[in-house]
């Protein structure tokens, strides 16, 4: 980072690799939503609220939202240059971190808003927001134009499409939880090619309510809301709990 920007912005490069690129020679958006994640990480952690910080004291971050705006997936072994920075709270038990990625020339690729929760370890309850969090991201912190909206994705019954999925080792972190970047892949899985070879995202929504474990079934599924939108479910098939919703824009 450069140690002339404010501790509270952070800048990384990310170049786009092989198993990062879809047919079509494109970073897919897991793959984007990871480098989001890792930087998030990496900027904690210099803040002082790293999660293995967090988890020493028995806390840790969930991410419970994302909005993403996409304007161009980066192609293979393009430069992604992310820069991202602790942009608020919403009241006292919610912090959001904002995110702008653009290409060596200065295209924006992607705008993104997340929001996450402080989670007590032993009892897995959201707790508040330690009082450090509000001092690096005071008010009037610059915020990413994003379309303002509720995250509420509306129920369905009947899905268009759907597929059920069993939660590997591979798809855990260090929280012992799904990665969030499967949660998207997971929304995207049930989808026909019919539907997304000739399409891409160009804006996501997904907000995690809850954690699928190792084992766990997992039923993705989706519904056209429009021409252009799908709306997503993602339940747990033994209790179907919902883990999480989503909606995407295509184009």
């Amino acid at each position: 980072m450069d140690e002339e920007q404010p501790l509270h912005f952070r800048e990384e490069t990310f170049r786009v690799r092989a198993y990062e690129s879809g047919v079509n020679n494109r970073v897919t958006l897991p793959a984007y939503c990871n480098y989001l994640q890792e930087i998030a990480g990496n900027h904690a952690r210099t803040l002082g609220l790293g999660i293995h910080e967090l988890q020493g004291a028995g806390f840790t971050w969930m991410l419970s939202r994302l909005h993403l705006v996409i304007s161009t997936y980066a192609a293979w072994r393009e430069n992604v240059n992310i820069r991202t920075w602790p942009s608020g709270m919403r009241g006292r038990l919610t912090a959001t971190r904002d995110f702008r990625v653009s290409g060596d020339s200065g295209e924006v690729f992607l705008l993104g808003v997340s929001e996450w929760l402080y989670v007590d370890l032993a009892t897995l309850k959201i707790v508040r927001l330690p009082q450090a969090f509000s001092e690096i991201a005071p008010e009037g912190t610059p915020r990413v134009d994003v379309p303002e909206t509720s995250g509420k994705v509306p129920e369905f019954a009947e899905a268009d499409w759907s597929v059920a999925v069993t939660v590997r080792h591979s798809d855990h972190d260090f929280n012992n939880h799904v990665n969030n970047a499967h949660y998207v892949e997971w929304a995207l899985e049930c989808l026909p090619d019919g539907w997304s070879a000739s399409r891409r995202v160009c804006e996501l929504d997904i907000s995690c309510r809850a954690a699928a474990a190792w084992g766990d079934t997992v039923i993705s599924e989706a519904v056209r809301e429009s021409d252009t939108v799908l709306l997503h479910r993602i339940r747990r098939a033994s209790d179907h709990a919902v883990l999480a919703t989503a909606r995407t824009e295509w184009r």
